[in-house]
């Protein structure tokens, strides 16, 4: 919680981004969710002190103040997250993708919850349109490198339980496999045509005749 420590400093700052390629910056993003933790925070203090009875603000105010609290949760992943990639991280290439993914986990939270910082007033509509923009990108980037990233966790196809997230890439034949293990395929006729739905095309084929 250092980072309320700082809480009139955050106040009043604006994001100064220009740029999509400013929110890839680690200082930017790591301001950019203090602002909104601690604007959230302060605005949830302002609200609970105006209720004479605390515990009755707490029950009013309980979703706001569990928005409050994602928010702070949100910003120590981001923070741990940048922090470690200060750090020399071992294997040819392995820290770009990292960083590529710190980025994405930021721009997809901005995202997920632009309406928190619109409203704390931290960074504005463009600037929110710049970090859509730069997430794109980043998802690009990451693309070819998706399945490898996915397969580095070494789940087994069993516990994925996904024909599409084969470690052996035949999904087509799996696919087709699969499908015909559906009841439906049992038999060229399903159950229950000649018993429903025979009759009923009869009968309409029998109106529309009359």
């Amino acid at each position: 919680t250092a980072y309320l420590g700082r809480v009139q400093e955050l106040l009043l700052r604006n994001c100064g981004v220009q740029s999509a390629a400013d929110w890839l910056k680690p200082a930017v993003i790591l301001e950019a969710f203090e602002a909104r933790a601690a604007r959230m925070s302060v605005a949830r203090a302002q609200s609970l002190s105006k209720f004479a009875n605390p515990e009755e603000g707490f029950a009013e105010l309980s979703a706001d103040l569990a928005e409050a609290a994602v928010a702070h949760c949100q910003l120590i992943v981001v923070s741990k997250f940048i922090e470690k990639l200060q750090q020399d991280i071992p294997g040819k290439g392995v820290k770009k993708q990292l960083e590529i993914l710190c980025n994405i986990y930021a721009m997809h939270i901005l995202h997920k919850h632009v309406g928190d910082f619109l409203a704390t007033g931290y960074i504005t509509p463009e600037q929110a349109s710049l970090a859509n923009d730069q997430l794109r990108s980043l998802y690009t980037q990451v693309r070819p490198n998706a399945i490898a990233l996915v397969d580095s966790f070494n789940y087994t196809d069993h516990f994925l339980g996904s024909i599409l997230g084969r470690y052996d890439g035949n999904v087509y034949p799996k696919l087709y496999e699969e499908a015909w293990k559906d009841p439906l395929n049992d038999s060229v006729v399903p159950d229950g045509y000649h018993e429903y739905i025979r009759p009923m095309l009869k009968q309409q084929l029998r109106s529309s005749r009359l």
